[in-house]
């Protein structure tokens, strides 16, 4: 509970700091534990993923990458092996652009993006609890 409440300070902060006209980027180190928060939380399910299945990297700048793995036995967040083939989609950007994408703060194509990014759309769009 503490670690969302660190990433919607963050956010908020943010938001605070657009209306002001001088928004900064989230601290390094709270965004890229951000990142990782979203994608094992928020974004991790074991609800049947519903549209094709597909693999979806996710690297930030800073160094840290993560594998999402969308099939019928949900969505699975594993941090990513350096020798893994690529996925079938990779988002790359500093772990507070993919925080601030995440939360709706940035669009997509904001982010370096490679392959098909049409899973990463469809999961943005998906509420498994409906």
């Amino acid at each position: 509970m503490a670690r969302h409440q660190i990433q919607e300070i963050a956010v908020h902060t943010y938001d605070v700091q657009l209306t002001q006209g001088a928004a900064q980027p989230l601290p390094t180190d709270v965004a890229v534990e951000g990142v990782d928060e979203f994608l094992t939380t928020v974004a991790a399910t074991t609800v049947p993923w519903p549209f094709k299945p597909a693999t979806i990297d996710l690297h930030t700048t800073e160094g840290r990458s993560w594998r999402l793995t969308l099939n019928a036995d949900g969505v699975r967040c594993d941090d990513l092996a350096a020798d893994a083939e690529p996925g079938d989609m990779a988002m790359r950007g500093t772990a507070s652009e993919l925080v601030l994408y995440f939360y709706e703060r940035l669009p997509l194509d904001g982010l370096e993006t490679t392959g098909d990014t049409k899973p990463m759309e469809q999961l943005a769009d998906w509420d498994p609890n409906a």
